[in-house]
C-alpha cells in the first residue's frame, strides 16, 4: 500500500498513517474492525485520498452531517440560506464519493445504535469524542482519539498505528470517582450530565473509574454521563466498577495500582455545575440530541408534546439518526414531535464547527452539557445556553 501498488490515494493515506505512527513511537500497523468518519472533509481532499480506490478498506459509518446542517430540512431549521447553499454543494460532492466507496451513510454520533457494533478488544478508528469514549468504555473495543485526517486514512486502508489506547497498559484508570450520597436511580439526565462535565474538568486527559453505579442504568443515562467527559476534559475511557468490560472489579480497572487521585461527587457539585448554564426563563429554542436521541427519549418527548404546538417564534431541534427516526415513526412518536412544530435532523446538534444558529435565537434550552459547551463557545456568547431537564425545555417553548 505504501509503495503505491494499490493506487495513489491509498499510498497517500499510508504515508499519513506511517508519519503519524512514527511520531508517537508505534512499531507496527494493525487491521481495524471498523471506522467511523466525519463528513466534513473538503471534497477535493476526499477525492485526493480516494484516487484509485474502489471501496473502503473496512466497514465504515458516517458521523452526523456537521454544523447542524440538514440537506432536507435546513429551511425549517432556520439555517441561513447562503450557508446552507454552500454546505449543500459540498455535501452532494462528498455523497457521490461515499456511495462509490460504500461508506455507510448513517449520519449519527452513536454508530453502535445503527449497525456498527464492535466486539471487546477490536481495534477501531472512530471520530467523535463521545463515540470514542463510549465504545472504549461500554464495549471494551479500542479506539484512539484520531483526528479527521488520520481517521479517514484508516477507513480507506483498514489500518491504524498500534499505539495509545490500543495497548493494554494505557487503558487503566488513573482516577477513582466516588458518588457521595447519591442514589443513581433518582438522578435525572442533567444530573448525570453535570457529573460528567464536572469530572471531565477535573480529570482532563486521565482515564477514570466510577464507583457506585450498577447494571440497572439504561444506555440513555450512561450516554448523558459519558458525553461531557470528553468535552470539559479529554477523558477517553470511563470504566464503571463491576459493569464495564475491563472493570470487573475496581482493582482491575486500576490495573492493580493505586489511583493518582480519588474524586468525590455529590449533590453540591452537581448543582454548582448546572449553575454554569443557568437562565432567567426566556427561551427561543429547545435542542435535543447531542449525542443523538434514542427511541425511548423520543417517546418521552412525544408524551410531553402530545396535543401541543410550539409558541409563536419558538423553535425545536431534535438530532436523531434516520434509522432510529423510522423506528420512532413506526411507533408514532415522530409525528407528534413534528406536528407540534419540531424539526428532526440527522445532523450535529452541537453545531460544530460553524454554529449557524438562526439570528432570532438568543437563548437555547437543552439537556446536553456537550451541546451547551460547544454552542456557547462557537457563537462567542452571542447565543446563551441554559441546561434544563427535557420537561422544562419543552415547557419553555409550549403554551
Amino acid at each position: 500500500m505504501a509503495a503505491g501498488e494499490y493506487g495513489a490515494g491509498i499510498a497517500k493515506c499510508m504515508d499519513i498513517l506511517i508519519k503519524f505512527g512514527e511520531a508517537f513511537g508505534a512499531e507496527k500497523m494493525v487491521k481495524i474492525a471498523s471506522a467511523h468518519t466525519m463528513p466534513k472533509e473538503p471534497p477535493e481532499l476526499l477525492r485526493e485520498l480516494t484516487a484509485g480506490v474502489t471501496q473502503t478498506g473496512v466497514f465504515t459509518t458516517l458521523h452526523p452531517v456537521m454544523s447542524a446542517f440538514n440537506p432536507h430540512h435546513w429551511r425549517k431549521m432556520g439555517i441561513p440560506e447562503a450557508f446552507a447553499r454552500q454546505e449543500a454543494t459540498a455535501f452532494e460532492q462528498r455523497e457521490a464519493i461515499y456511495r462509490r466507496l460504500s461508506f455507510y451513510q448513517t449520519y449519527t454520533c452513536l454508530p453502535m445504535l445503527v449497525g456498527n457494533v464492535p466486539l471487546k478488544g477490536d481495534y477501531l478508528s472512530w471520530i467523535g469524542t463521545g463515540a470514542q469514549l463510549m465504545v472504549n468504555s461500554l464495549v471494551g473495543a479500542r479506539t484512539n482519539r484520531d483526528g479527521t485526517m488520520v481517521n479517514l486514512a484508516s477507513a480507506i486502508t483498514g489500518r491504524s498505528p498500534y499505539m495509545g489506547l490500543f495497548l493494554d497498559e494505557n487503558r487503566h484508570a488513573d482516577m477513582v470517582v466516588e458518588l457521595e450520597g447519591l442514589d443513581p436511580y433518582q438522578l435525572t439526565e442533567t444530573d448525570f450530565g453535570a457529573i460528567g462535565y464536572y469530572v471531565g474538568d477535573k480529570a482532563q486527559e486521565r482515564s477514570i473509574v466510577i464507583k457506585g453505579l450498577d447494571r440497572g442504568l439504561e444506555i440513555t443515562h450512561l450516554k448523558y454521563l459519558m458525553a461531557p467527559l470528553s468535552t470539559s476534559g479529554a477523558v477517553s475511557i470511563c470504566h464503571i466498577a463491576g459493569v464495564t468490560p475491563e472493570a470487573e472489579t475496581l482493582e482491575a480497572a486500576l490495573g492493580h495500582r493505586k489511583p493518582a487521585e480519588v474524586l468525590s461527587v455529590g449533590r453540591k457539585e452537581i448543582e454548582a455545575t448546572k449553575a454554569l448554564y443557568g437562565g432567567d426563563g426566556h427561551i427561543d429554542m429547545a435542542l435535543f440530541g447531542c449525542p443523538h436521541c434514542t427511541v425511548p427519549e423520543l417517546k418521552k418527548m412525544a408524551s410531553l408534546l402530545d396535543q401541543k404546538k410550539l409558541k409563536p417564534n419558538k423553535r425545536l431541534w431534535v438530532g436523531m439518526p434516520y434509522q432510529m427516526y423510522y423506528l420512532a415513526q413506526q411507533m408514532g412518536y415522530t409525528q407528534i414531535v413534528e406536528n407540534a412544530g419540531g424539526v428532526m435532523a440527522s445532523s450535529c446538534m452541537a453545531a460544530i464547527p460553524d454554529a449557524p444558529i438562526p439570528e432570532d435565537v438568543k437563548t437555547i434550552a437543552t439537556n446536553s452539557f456537550k451541546a451547551a459547551h460547544y454552542i456557547t463557545r462557537l457563537t462567542k456568547g452571542r447565543v446563551k445556553v441554559v441546561i434544563q431537564d427535557m420537561a422544562a425545555c419543552i415547557q419553555a417553548i409550549t403554551p
